[in-house]
């Protein structure tokens, strides 16, 4: 470069990466590593309840999940029942066909045999929609619920019961999924003390079962005596009396009868 010329202006010369740069960033550069969001915890200072509710309660990325699932269940319950208790609409019912007929049956109008599924299409009532309906609802709404109370089994429980309401696998493996991974959650938190860690924080141990406690103080013995056999591995034996006993007269001789 002559003396006196400056260096052209790039993007790079200004501090912004070019597309290349963009690229190497995004695809080359080493992931930064994660922390855990509860190191700096000091676990010294918990008592066993404090523990306790860290294990059963409910974090925010669960509680996300929760609510999550909950509106995805009321979705697939309106979904999967109210258009076909809206518009006459056929379906595959239970009832099976014999010699290519239908049998009727109470409750399904328009019942035909189909030979392409050798299966009897009909129309249900409105009213055979009604209980799933309700109860994949309830169920949803529970979801919620739980969340409310913060509290991880009955959340994993709600999830995992309302993908089985629906009654189909498609459904059933992401809510059994996440049932699934908040009980992993719940066991990591009692084992390591964060739901993400692999490995025991540092001065993390885990609570007691509740009622330990107090079943350890009702069987332990009362009294000086039992705090006596508490402290003693062997039998001592026993002291010496020492209250003053005086020794008895002897007995008198008896003189045989003379004849």
């Amino acid at each position: 470069m002559p003396p006196g010329a400056t260096e052209p202006t790039t993007l790079g010369n200004l501090g912004q990466p070019t597309i290349w740069g963009r690229l190497s960033q995004t695809f080359l550069r080493p992931p930064a590593p994660k922390t855990a969001r509860d190191e700096h915890v000091d676990f010294s200072r918990m008592s066993d309840e404090e523990k306790r509710a860290r294990i059963v309660g409910v974090d925010p990325t669960e509680k996300k999940i929760g609510i999550a699932a909950s509106l995805l269940g009321i979705a697939l319950a309106i979904y999967a029942n109210v258009p076909y208790m809206v518009s006459k609409t056929s379906v595959v019912t239970t009832v099976k066909p014999k010699d290519k007929t239908c049998s009727p049956v109470l409750g399904i109008t328009d019942l035909h045999y189909v030979a392409s599924t050798s299966s009897c299409d009909g129309i249900y009532s409105a009213s055979h929609y009604v209980l799933p309906l309700i109860v994949s609802l309830v169920l949803a709404i529970a979801i919620y619920v739980t969340v409310l109370i913060r509290r991880r089994a009955p959340l994993a429980f709600t999830i995992v019961m309302t993908g089985l309401a629906f009654g189909s696998l498609l459904v059933l493996v992401p809510y059994g999924v996440a049932g699934g991974w908040i009980m992993l959650r719940a066991w990591r938190t009692q084992k390591y003390g964060s739901p993400t860690a692999r490995t025991a924080m540092t001065g993390w141990v885990a609570p007691p079962p509740r009622g330990t406690t107090r079943r350890a103080r009702a069987s332990a013995p009362r009294g000086r005596k039992g705090r006596e056999a508490t402290t003693s591995t062997t039998r001592k034996p026993p002291a010496a009396n020492k209250r003053y006993t005086p020794k008895s007269p002897p007995k008198k001789k008896v003189a045989p009868p003379t004849s």
